[in-house]
C-alpha cells in the first residue's frame, strides 16, 4: 500500500511528518512531498531585528505542477493526502484538479482549513478529514486498498459524484495514547521537495531559512509536547474544535530530543510549537530538570499571561529557555475579552511581562533572553480610548522587548469572523480562502478602503508610538508628550523615520543584539552555507 502526503509552503510541516511516521509504523509505504516553500523578503516593520524579513508565497507554476505530477506517477499511490491551511486553498484546489485530470487516484484534504470548513472543502475533493487524522487516515487507506466501503470511518467525509457522506467525529487521542505515537520523521527516506519548477534535493530549507529540514544537517529541531490548548480565543482553531489540552510525558519528549541529538551532531536549538508551554507546573519542573541534564540546548516556547508561575519560569529559563512570544493582541481589556475571547486583565498582563523581563537576570550560557509581544494591528473596533489604553499598558512594560504587530485576519467559521460579518465590517470575500491574504503577508483587510482613511492614520500613529515604547533609548515621557500633543500626526512618514533611526541606534549599540546575531549565523556551519547557499534567509 502506497500513500503520498503533500504539504503546501511548509517543508518542515510537523503535522504531515507526524502523520507520515504513524502510517509508516503501521506498514504503509509513505512518500512525503513538500510542494513549494515560504519565501522571505525585506519588510518595513519596526521589529528590533537585524534581518527584518516577511514571509510570502509565490504562485504555483505550470512547471511546479508538472514536477509534482511526475513524482506522484512514479509512486502510484492508492491515496493522496493534502494538508491545507485557509490561505492555501487556491493552491490546494489547483493541484487537486491537476491530479484528477491525470490520475484516477482519490484525494483527501486534511489540516486546519478542512476542519473548520468541511462543507465547502468536500465539494472540491473525494474525501475530507475533519480533526485528528491518525486512525482515520489509516482506516481510509486500508478501505481503499481492500476496496471496502468507507462509510463509518470516523472523521472522514466522502464525496461520491456529489453525494456527501458525513461520518461521525471520533474521540480525541488521550495523553497516554500520544506517548505511543512514533516521532515525526525528519530522515531523508521518501522525502521530495519541489519549488521553482524543479526538485530541490539540496535546498530543503526549514521554515526559518537558517537551517535544513532533514537529518543529519538539521540545526533546529521542531516539535510539540502537547496538542490542543486550555484557552478558547476567538481567532484560534481550538475555539471551534473543543481541542482540549493533551500532553505527552516528559520521558517521551526527552526520548525524542535525545534521538534528534544523536542524528544531528550540529543541532543548535529546539523549537516547541505548543500553544502555551508553561501549562502544568509539575510537568514543567520535571521537564526542566530532565532537559537540562540530558539535552542542554537553547529552546523557544510560547507563553501566556495566565501561566507565569515564577518557579516554573525560572526553572525553564535555567534549563535553556532563550526566546519566547506572548500574545497581548490588544491593550484594551474590553477588546481582549469581548472580541478576542481573552479574559486576562491589564494587571495580569503587567505582572506577566515583568516576570518575563526578570528572567534576563537568570544566568544562561547564551547570554540573551528574547521577548516578543504580539499585537493585532488595525482593528476597526478599537477607537481612540482603546488605543490610548493600549499604549498606556505598553509603556508599563520593561524596556528591550520586541513589539510585533500583525494585521487582523479572518478565517472561515471562526468566532471573530462571525462578529465582523454580522457587524458589516467585512464581506465573505474578505475571509481567507477566497481572499488569499492572511496573517503572513502583513497587509490588512482594511488598507484599501477609502472609508477607513482616518481610522488607519490614527492606528498607524499608535502603532509607531508602540514601536518606540520598546526602546530603552526613547523615554516614555516623550512618547506620552507626542501622543498628548498629536505631534507628527499629520506627518506619519517623519514619525516612522524617527522610529527607524531609534531602532537602528538601539540595534547597533546593544551588545546582546550581537550575541543574538551570532547565534543566528552559527545555526549552520560555514561549509554547509557555502555548499547549499544558505547564508541568510534567502529568496
Amino acid at each position: 500500500m502506497k500513500v503520498v502526503l503533500i504539504s503546501l509552503f511548509h517543508y518542515d510541516s510537523f503535522a504531515i511528518r507526524l502523520l507520515f511516521s504513524y502510517l509508516r509504523s503501521n506498514g504503509i509505504d509513505v512518500t512525503y512531498i513538500a510542494f513549494k516553500r515560504m519565501k522571505h523578503k525585506a519588510t518595513k516593520t519596526l521589529k528590533n531585528e537585524f534581518l527584518e524579513m516577511n514571509d510570502y508565497h509565490t504562485d504555483a507554476s505550470e512547471d511546479d505542477i508538472r514536477v509534482l505530477l511526475n513524482e506522484i506517477g512514479k509512486v502510484d499511490p492508492v491515496l493522496i493526502g493534502i494538508g491545507l491551511q485557509s490561505n492555501h486553498l487556491p493552491v490546494g484546489r489547483l493541484i487537486t484538479q491537476a491530479i484528477k485530470k491525470r490520475f484516477k487516484i482519490p484525494v483527501v484534504w486534511g489540516g486546519a482549513h478542512p476542519t473548520i470548513d468541511p462543507e465547502n472543502c468536500i465539494k472540491e475533493t473525494d474525501y475530507v478529514c475533519v480533526g485528528e487524522g491518525f486512525d482515520a487516515l489509516l482506516e481510509l487507506v486500508h478501505a481503499l486498498q481492500d476496496k471496502t466501503p468507507t462509510d463509518g470511518i470516523g472523521n472522514i467525509w466522502a464525496n461520491r459524484e456529489g453525494t456527501i457522506t458525513r461520518n461521525a467525529t471520533r474521540p480525541l487521542w488521550k495523553d497516554t495514547e500520544l506517548n505511543k505515537l512514533p516521532f515525526a520523521s525528519y530522515d531523508t527516506q521518501n522525502k521530495i521537495y519541489i519549488d521553482d519548477g524543479q526538485l530541490q534535493p539540496g535546498r530543503n530549507i526549514d521554515f526559518f531559512g537558517y537551517g535544513f529540514t532533514d537529518d543529519p544537517l538539521k540545526s533546529i529541531h521542531q516539535t510539540m509536547t502537547a496538542f490542543g490548548c486550555p484557552m478558547s480565543c476567538s481567532f484560534c482553531l481550538n475555539a471551534l474544535t473543543d481541542n482540549h489540552l493533551r500532553r505527552r510525558s516528559v520521558a517521551n519528549v526527552i526520548e525524542e530530543l535525545l534521538e534528534a541529538k544523536r542524528t544531528n551532531p550540529h543541532l543548535r536549538m529546539v523549537f516547541f510549537w505548543d500553544n502555551i508551554f508553561q501549562v502544568n507546573k509539575q510537568w514543567c519542573l520535571e521537564f526542566s530538570k530532565e532537559y537540562k541534564e540530558k539535552i542542554n540546548l537553547p529552546f523557544f516556547a510560547y507563553t501566556h499571561p495566565f501561566y507565569v508561575d515564577e518557579e516554573t519560569l525560572v526553572a525553564l529559563r535555567k534549563a535553556g529557555w532563550v526566546v519566547t512570544v506572548m500574545g497581548i493582541q490588544s491593550g484594551s481589556q474590553h477588546i481582549r475579552k469581548e472580541i478576542y475571547g481573552r479574559n486576562e486583565t491589564n494587571e495580569q498582563v503587567l505582572k506577566a511581562v515583568r516576570r518575563l523581563a526578570a528572567l534576563r537576570k537568570i544566568w544562561n550560557p547564551t547570554g540573551f533572553f528574547r521577548i516578543y509581544y504580539d499585537y493585532v494591528k488595525d482593528n476597526p473596533l478599537e477607537g481612540p480610548e482603546e488605543l490610548h489604553e493600549g499604549l498606556d499598558l505598553m509603556l508599563g512594560f520593561p524596556k528591550d522587548f520586541i513589539y510585533q504587530a500583525f494585521n487582523l485576519s479572518f478565517f472561515p467559521n471562526y468566532k471573530i469572523t462571525k462578529v465582523y460579518l454580522e457587524r458589516g465590517l467585512i464581506t465573505p470575500d474578505d475571509v481567507a480562502g477566497k481572499n488569499i491574504a492572511s496573517g503572513n503577508n502583513w497587509i490588512t483587510t482594511f488598507d484599501k478602503r477609502k472609508e477607513y482613511a482616518g481610522f488607519l492614520r490614527m492606528h498607524e500613529f499608535y502603532y509607531l508610538l508602540g514601536s518606540l515604547a520598546q526602546f530603552r533609548l526613547f523615554p516614555n515621557r516623550l512618547i506620552r508628550k507626542i501622543e498628548k500633543k498629536r505631534l507628527f500626526y499629520n506627518n506619519l512618514k517623519l514619525l516612522y523615520w524617527i522610529c527607524k533611526t531609534v531602532r537602528v541606534v538601539d540595534l547597533y549599540t546593544s551588545p546582546w543584539n550581537y550575541v543574538w546575531l551570532l547565534a543566528l549565523l552559527s545555526m549552520v556551519s560555514p561549509r554547509a552555507k557555502l555548499k547549499h547557499g544558505t547564508w541568510f534567509r534567502h529568496k
